[in-house]
């Protein structure tokens, strides 16, 4: 069986023009994809700055919600713990 030279030439060119519209869509995509991180990033930025700003530089109180979770028991029932303040919801 021998190959025709003419539809090897055909495949290659075909390949090499989807290949190549393959690498710059990639290219496209990445770059919009970091155009966006480093816009969101900037954006969070200036968000924390106003908040700090607006906090006098402090810390500021610590956000409700967040509590320690106890230790792990790996299954088992946890002893009773007292009453923490930090623990509450």
């Amino acid at each position: 069986m021998a190959f025709d030279p003419a539809v090897l030439a055909t495949s290659n060119v075909v390949f090499g023009v989807v290949f190549g519209l393959f690498v710059v869509v990639f290219v496209v995509l990445v770059v919009i994809t970091l155009r966006w991180a480093v816009r969101r990033d900037r954006q969070g930025r200036i968000e924390w700055e106003r908040r700090h700003q607006a906090t006098g530089g402090s810390a500021g109180p610590r956000p409700r919600g967040l509590r320690r979770l106890p230790p792990s028991t790996n299954g088992h029932a946890p002893e009773p713990r007292p009453a923490d303040p930090e623990s509450a919801p």
